[in-house]
């Protein structure tokens, strides 16, 4: 009897040591991760009509047609549904799964790489704050709520926006420009700005450094990449320089409002066509004005790589007259790195903090939304 006690003990002792901060950390870190892939998967049905146009955009390239003519009549034509208002890539990839597998696997298979694309997305917010938060919990659970917090599921999983390939390229170009290698930091930057067109606004802040350290040739180096490649994937286009233009860029600034709230409330007071385009103007004004005052101040106060692109989003969303959902991601991706690393916040701040951001952005935001849109 003593003996089996002995034995019984031991193991209660073994099991009590297995259970350290780290190992329970990973383990409900664990949890959470396969919530969020068992989330995604029972999501695999729902969809809006984002991923068919996908389709239509590849099919239309595949078929020898410019898509950007479709997409500058579909931000002409009202009630038409917005078309592919990006640079190229995404049309790319869209098309090699059309070539390579059956048509009807199409849905299918994009999205399991977009729940991949969410996968990586959390392997690159772990590798870039290990090396700048000490506390177990505080470096895993943060990157886990990001993975199962309802406005990620409802970009990817649900609509099947593409956002999270861009969050892996912008973090891939931050790890590199932390490293200071200058190519693949340009060329990873360059595949961001090539997926969605929002990255070009963060292109001075992967340059800050090298201007202040007068490291020239990695600024030339950068811009150069920046260049050589946007310009290759643009080719096929480049036979109607303004028609791609007007398709990637210009579309977002005519674009008619929807969900931004600062244009509805100053709507309110000047409610009429020529008033909503004198609003636009003077929002793209500030707009600008703001994001060259965040690149000057960046540049004075030093501030990290991170720290600039979570300004700059929240500058930029907070003024802009359309605000969707994938919107706030690109925000709360960057704001799940500057608050974790950062030691002014205790860890019941920071856990209060990111709960009040997530129930804002999935209950606060669809009511605004709805008042935003059938009128104040």
């Amino acid at each position: 009897m003593y003996e089996e006690r002995l034995i019984t003990e031991s193991k209660f002792v073994k099991i009590r040591e297995f259970f350290t901060p780290n190992n329970s950390s990973w383990i409900v870190f664990g949890i959470i991760i396969l919530a969020g892939i068992i989330a995604r998967i029972f999501l695999w049905n729902f969809t809006s009509t984002d991923i068919f146009v996908w389709k239509d955009a590849a099919q239309l390239f595949l078929n020898g047609e410019n898509p950007y003519q479709t997409t500058l009549e579909s931000f002409q034509i009202e009630e038409m549904k917005h078309f592919y208002a990006y640079f190229p890539l995404w049309m790319y990839f869209s098309s090699l799964i059309l070539l390579i597998f059956p048509e009807t696997w199409f849905f299918g298979v994009t999205k399991g790489f977009l729940i991949l694309f969410d996968l990586q997305v959390i392997i690159l917010l772990y590798m870039i704050l290990q090396k700048k938060v000490n506390n177990v919990w505080r470096l895993k659970m943060p990157i886990a709520v990001w993975f199962i917090t309802p406005m990620v599921l409802m970009t990817g999983a649900m609509h099947g926006k593409f956002d999270s390939l861009m969050f892996v390229f912008i973090l891939l170009a931050c790890i590199f420009n932390e490293k200071k290698v200058y190519f693949l930091e340009g060329i990873f930057l360059s595949l961001a700005v090539l997926t969605k067109p929002i990255a070009l606004i963060l292109v001075p802040f992967f340059l800050k450094n090298d201007i202040r350290e007068h490291n020239f040739s990695s600024l030339f180096t950068k811009i150069a990449v920046l260049f050589v490649t946007i310009t290759l994937f643009s080719l096929p286009f480049l036979s109607d320089p303004v028609l791609y233009i007007q398709g990637v860029l210009g579309v977002h600034v005519t674009r008619d409002h929807d969900l931004g709230l600062l244009f509805a409330l100053l709507s309110l007071h000047f409610s009429s066509a020529s008033a909503d385009s004198i609003i636009r103007i003077c929002l793209t004004i500030v707009i600008v004005a703001v994001w060259i005052f965040l690149i000057i101040i960046s540049y004075i106060r030093d501030y990290d790589i991170y720290k600039s692109i979570f300004l700059a989003f929240v500058g930029f969303n907070s003024l802009y007259w359309v605000f969707l959902i994938q919107y706030a991601v690109w925000i709360y991706t960057f704001y799940i790195i500057q608050t974790s690393k950062t030691e002014k916040m205790k860890n019941w701040q920071l856990a209060t903090s990111t709960g009040v951001i997530i129930t804002i952005s999935t209950v606060g935001l669809a009511l605004l939304g709805t008042f935003v849109k059938h009128g104040l």
